[in-house]
């Protein structure tokens, strides 16, 4: 299996806990195999990993197809996708299942005493056995 951590604002974290939000949404591609587990660190103010999640779909379309087909669960109001998609011929949504809370949370000091200049992605970072970090999750 794959793993990757991917960061997500706070407000979106927890629409994804509470299963409202199934889509996750960004202007860059993503390429990662179909059940790949994405550990997911919710930014500051909180600073943790708190739930991880697999990656049912990845799908690079225009914004108007995604916001077609994926608005509602992606959970963010048009106006705000409109203006996270301008200037973007593609963007990609990633479908998010399995969702599950971690039993302890990891949070951002945690995570550094593994990888001593670990910085939370501000796209996403692989995760590989062979990367100290990986034992915090395993």
């Amino acid at each position: 299996m794959n793993d990757a951590i991917i960061s997500i604002k706070p407000r979106h974290v927890e629409k994804i806990l509470s299963g409202e939000k199934t889509v996750e949404l960004r202007t860059r591609s993503i390429s990662l195999p179909l059940g790949s587990r994405l550990w997911i660190y919710a930014t500051l103010p909180v600073g943790k990993i708190e739930l991880s999640a697999e990656v049912g779909f990845i799908e690079t379309l225009s914004p108007k197809s995604v916001w077609s087909v994926y608005g509602d669960d992606i959970c963010i109001l048009k106006k705000e996708f409109n203006n996270y998609t301008s200037g973007r011929t593609l963007v990609t949504a990633i479908g998010l299942t399995n969702v599950q809370p971690l039993e302890k949370a990891i949070c951002l000091e945690t995570l550094r005493t593994y990888e001593k200049d670990f910085q939370p992605p501000q796209f996403f970072s692989r995760l590989h056995a062979d990367r100290e970090l990986y034992s915090a999750f395993y």
